[in-house]
């Protein structure tokens, strides 16, 4: 009786109750073999699935409030991702006026939201996809975002993220960005299937103990190539300057590598070719990162290669399955899968299978 009761109050509601909402989200898994430092082993592991709920209303005059929430979750029962809210990716409240829109949340960098062409894979896995490339792919919290209209191709936005805890006054600079503010530029162009985006990002630099300060992070980023006729070429270059934690091999270490007051500087390279061919779309990428500096000096063998190869099958309009196999050669043995090392090494190898649904 209850349920009936409930089924005819939701069918009398008016339908604006329900306009305007959008359900979306990918489930993406699959399985990998990976070599670290000589240890092989095979995971099933999810590969960011999410979900989420997005909408508008009319206000009038050509003004519109806009929201979404969008959560992520592992299918394979764990939380390796470490997602903990209902809000845990790109979740806002915000205004579109037709000439730009405003937004305010849990918000992505313009690279994360319109950028990493360069970067067609999915993996769970740094091997199989270029996270040390984009590593800075992410959502900032506690951020404020302007987009202006698209004006013949020209795009661009303008994020600000606080400091998320005012209160403390040291921090650690490896791993808490909770410290600094950001501050993230973005433009981008395309034509008839050329395209080009930059990025600037600007992090204030933090204060690891009295009188001993960081220095500010500033990373550069662009893109440029062409996408259409079935043909993808995408070519990647970032240069960035800043405290330790701007390096390659601060990323694909993961260590909390101790920042100070010297000045690194680190330039990457990326270059991704695909071509559909019916249901088929084989893709190939190259990266490369130079030996970084340390206050004009280079510090030898801390650069890597990276090699990617694989094909995606079509197997609906929402549906896709790909196969890769990746490998990073790094110049120095940084890859383990023990703690005391025993097994590090300089190649890190995966190759995967995956499938990705979105609704």
């Amino acid at each position: 009786m209850k349920k009936t009761l409930i089924a005819l109050t939701v069918a009398t509601l008016p339908a604006a109750a329900f306009a305007d909402v959008t359900i979306y989200g990918q489930i993406k898994g699959g399985v990998e073999n990976v070599d670290a430092g000589g240890v092989n082993k095979t995971n099933i592991d999810d590969m960011g699935s999410r979900i989420g709920f997005k909408g508008s209303a009319e206000l009038g005059n050509g003004l519109k409030a806009i929201w979404q929430v969008e959560s992520g979750f592992d299918i394979d029962g764990t939380n390796r991702q470490n997602y903990g809210t209902l809000a845990s990716r790109e979740s806002f409240v915000g205004l579109d006026t037709g000439f730009g829109k405003v937004r305010l949340g849990n918000i992505s960098t313009f690279s994360d939201s319109d950028m990493s062409v360069v970067n067609p894979w999915t993996s769970s896995n740094n091997a199989l996809q270029l996270n040390a490339f984009a590593r800075d792919d992410e959502r900032v919290k506690n951020a404020i975002r302007f987009d202006t209209a698209n004006y013949n191709g020209f795009h661009g936005a303008f994020l600000y993220g606080t400091k998320e805890d005012k209160n403390d006054v040291f921090a650690n600079a490896a791993t808490d960005s909770a410290q600094r503010e950001l501050y993230n530029l973005g433009l981008s162009y395309e034509n008839s299937g050329f395209f080009g985006k930059y990025q600037y990002i600007h992090q204030t630099a933090v204060t690891l103990a009295k009188g001993v300060q960081t220095q500010a992070n500033d990373s550069h980023r662009l893109e440029a190539g062409y996408n259409a006729n079935n043909l993808l070429v995408a070519f990647g270059y970032r240069n960035d300057k800043g405290d330790s934690t701007i390096t390659p091999f601060s990323f694909l270490t993961g260590a909390n590598v101790p920042a100070d007051g010297r000045k690194y500087k680190s330039q990457e390279y990326a270059l991704t070719a695909a071509y559909t061919m019916g249901a088929f779309t084989p893709k190939i990428t190259y990266a490369q990162a130079k030996d970084y500096k340390v206050d004009g000096n280079t510090m030898p063998d801390s650069g890597y290669k990276q090699f990617l190869v694989g094909v995606d099958y079509q197997m609906s309009k929402r549906t896709v399955v790909g196969m890769q196999y990746g490998e990073i050669k790094a110049d120095q043995n940084i890859f383990s899968n023990t703690a005391d090392n025993s097994s590090s090494g300089s190649k890190l190898r995966g190759l995967g299978l995956n499938m990705v649904h979105s609704f």
